[in-house]
Order: structure tokens, then C-alpha cells, then sequence
């Protein structure tokens, strides 16, 4: 473990030590020879931290104020801090950056994280449990723990040496073990050969050998044929035609195939439909019934009576123009988009609205299709009135087949 106790190199040994006076900074980077250059004639000279450090924490015994600077490499604040995370644990708001693993460690470099670096052991002395720390001690000593800080280091990986060494060992080996490389080079680029396989039978069935004769690509089914559970298997049951039953199921597929309503709105109302479909249906011909007896009574009758008489049978009212059609269709639509409540806007989108909306609108603008729609409602309406006629219609269809 840490040895905590008051022994410094620039101190007596029984003065106690207070980190937390003391006061770093670094106020440049410089240049320093190192000792352990492979060259001794000439030896390389590495960017350093210098740090000065200012001692107050004996002036109650009656010392002066210490001044001194310390040389420290890049990777020696790096080992310092993993040897505190060793002993001490963590510090959350004391982190040096990430360490630079490949690329050059020079003066610019190191000029570009000082203040960072000098933030880092500032913070560090102001923690509680470092205030008499040896390690800490030691790193801002000039004679502290030559060593203990290099031990950790690594060589840099220095690219530019390797790559310059590797032309020499290809001239030494002077081809030698080349041509099994060279088979290995090819035998890695061909495609691996398919492996040979066992023989397979298949025997189709009576079936299948007559579906294939029936059912063709070009003449398609031409035997008029049902198709099969086999040809059903893949079936798309997105696409498959339902039959809906009641308000609730009307309200579900206008919803989903006109308005585009969301996937969990859809899933909430399909969810949902086992409990409100019986109780919105019995409200709605409540709804309508009520609606029923008010329109039916005498005089919105005979208003309706009239309105219907003027638009069939009176033909001196002048055409409109093309400017008063453009006009209504925009007060139309114009009134249909307000007609939505905001509640359902905010479920589907502004975007999905207006699209619905065109596309209802567009669809009330085509004569031959209005005039067939007119053609079913008044087929329904007369079936409505006069319920013998369906009997009638029912009676000639039996009797169609049972001859």
C-alpha cells in the first residue's frame, strides 16, 4: 500500500505535510534531455511539463515559504493517476483527457493540454484524503521518485521506425519462404470449391403434376378451378377482402383506409371492440331514431317536399358560372376540414387530415359515379317503402332455381 507517512525529500522528516496549502502551476512546456536515449553521443531531447510549486504549510513553525520546479513527462501524469485509482479509488471531478496512444507526444502537443493538466493536480490537492499523500508528495518533488513514475511507461510506438526497418529484413531474407507464401496468397483468394453432394430424388405428387397442367403462368386457370389450401398457404391477409358489420366496424375501416390512422390507434380501437362495439351501436340507432322522428315530422316534411320539388323540377334558375362552382367547392372543403374534431386531428396528423379530406372531397366530384350512388340509394329507399317488392324479387329467384 501507500506509504502515508511525512517523510519528503525537501523537508525535515518530522514536519507534517499539508498538500492543500500547497500551490502548482505550470507555466510552460520546455525541452528536456532523456537519460535513457538508446544514443549516448547524442540524446534525444523531449517535450516536459515544468511545474513549480510553491510550499505554505510551514509557516506555523516558522519557515519561510519553498519554491522549486519540477520536469514531468506526458506519461508520467498518467502513471501517477493510475497508481492514485490504485490506492485512493476514483476521482469523479479530478480526470486527466484520454491518453494519446499513437501519434506524436511534441511541444505542440503538450502545449495544447497545459491547462488541462494543471487543473487536474490542482483539484488533486484539494481532496481530503491526499492532503498527505506520499505518491503526490513525490510526483511534485524535484528529487522524488526518480523512477517510480517511469516504470509504467511504455515505448512509443513509433511508426515511421518500423516502417523504415522493414525494406532491411526484406534485402536479409532475399526471398527465402517465398513460394509457400505464395501458394497460401493464392489458395486464400480462389473460392473455396463446392463440396460434392449426395444424389436427391424427388417424386411430386399426383397433385402437384396435375395443378402444374391446370394452373398456367399463361392461360392462368383456365379450368376454372378453386383454388387449393396449397395456393392459399401464402396468401397476403392484409389484402383479403373483409366483410364489416355495424358502426363500429364501418368507423374502424374508414379510419384505417381513408383517414390513415396510426398502428396503435388501430390496435387500441381492434382491442377495445369486443366491449364498445355492442354499446356504440345500440347508441347510434338510439341516435338515429331520435333524429328520425324530428326530421318526420309535418312541417321539416313538407320544407323537404319543397326543396326536393325546386331542385328536380324547376329549370329556369340560371347555371353557375365556373368561378361561383370553384367557389362552393372551396367552402366545401373549407367546411369539411373544420368538421373533424381536434381530438382526431391530434391522433392522426394535420397531413393525413387534409389528405382524407381531399381524397372524400375528390371522390363527391366524379357525375357518373354520383349518379350511380343515386341509383343504389333510391333502389334502397324504394325497398324500404315498399317491402313486398323484395318478397316478389325472392320468390322469382327460387323458382330461377329450382328449374
Amino acid at each position: 500500500m501507500e506509504d502515508d507517512s511525512p517523510v519528503e525529500a525537501v523537508s525535515t522528516p518530522n514536519t507534517p505535510r499539508n498538500l492543500a496549502a500547497w500551490k502548482i502551476s505550470i507555466p510552460y512546456v520546455d525541452f528536456f534531455e532523456d537519460p535513457s536515449s538508446e544514443r549516448k553521443d547524442k540524446k534525444e531531447r523531449i517535450p516536459v511539463f515544468c511545474i513549480d510549486v510553491e510550499r505554505n504549510d510551514r509557516r506555523a513553525v516558522g519557515h519561510e515559504p519553498e519554491h522549486w520546479s519540477v520536469y514531468r513527462r506526458y506519461l508520467e501524469f498518467y502513471v501517477l493517476e493510475s497508481k492514485l485509482t490504485e490506492f485512493h479509488g476514483t476521482f469523479p471531478d479530478a480526470q486527466l483527457p484520454s491518453k494519446r496512444i499513437i501519434g506524436p507526444k511534441n511541444y505542440e502537443f503538450l502545449k495544447s493540454k497545459r491547462e488541462e493538466f494543471q487543473e487536474y493536480l490542482q483539484k488533486l490537492l484539494q481532496h481530503p484524503e491526499l492532503s498527505n499523500s506520499q505518491l503526490l508528495a513525490d510526483f511534485l518533488s524535484p528529487n522524488g521518485g526518480e523512477t517510480q513514475f517511469l516504470d509504467k511507461i511504455l515505448p512509443d510506438v513509433n511508426l515511421g521506425k518500423i516502417i523504415k526497418s522493414v525494406p532491411g529484413k526484406l534485402m536479409k531474407e532475399k526471398g527465402q519462404h517465398l513460394e509457400p507464401f505464395i501458394m497460401n496468397f493464392i489458395n486464400s483468394c480462389e473460392s473455396p470449391k463446392p463440396k460434392p453432394c449426395k444424389p436427391e430424388l424427388t417424386i411430386l405428387s399426383p397433385t402437384s403434376e396435375n395443378n402444374k397442367k391446370l394452373f398456367n403462368d399463361l392461360f392462368k386457370n383456365n379450368a376454372n378451378r378453386a383454388e387449393n389450401t396449397e395456393r392459399k398457404q401464402n396468401k397476403n391477409y392484409f389484402m383479403e377482402m373483409m366483410t364489416v358489420e355495424g358502426v363500429y366496424d364501418y368507423l374502424m375501416y374508414v379510419g384505417r383506409v381513408v383517414f390513415q390512422v396510426p398502428d396503435w390507434l388501430h390496435h387500441l380501437l381492434m382491442g377495445t371492440r369486443i366491449l364498445f362495439k355492442n354499446t356504440l351501436e345500440m347508441y347510434t340507432d338510439y341516435y338515429i331514431h331520435c333524429k328520425l322522428e324530428q326530421l318526420f315530422q309535418e312541417h321539416r316534411l313538407v320544407s323537404l317536399i319543397t326543396l326536393l320539388r325546386d331542385a328536380v323540377f324547376r329549370e329556369n334558375t340560371e347555371p353557375r358560372s365556373l368561378q361561383d362552382k370553384q367557389k362552393r367547392a372551396k367552402q366545401t372543403f373549407d367546411e369539411m376540414m373544420n368538421y373533424i374534431p381536434d381530438v382526431i386531428v391530434k391522433c392522426i396528423g394535420e397531413e393525413a387530415k387534409y389528405e382524407s379530406i381531399r381524397l372524400l372531397f375528390d371522390g363527391l366530384q366524379q357525375p357518373v359515379l354520383n349518379k350511380q350512388l343515386t341509383y343504389v340509394l333510391l333502389d334502397i329507399v324504394i325497398q324500404e317503402l315498399f317491402p313486398e317488392l323484395n318478397k316478389v324479387q325472392k320468390e322469382v329467384t327460387s323458382m330461377t332455381s329450382w328449374m
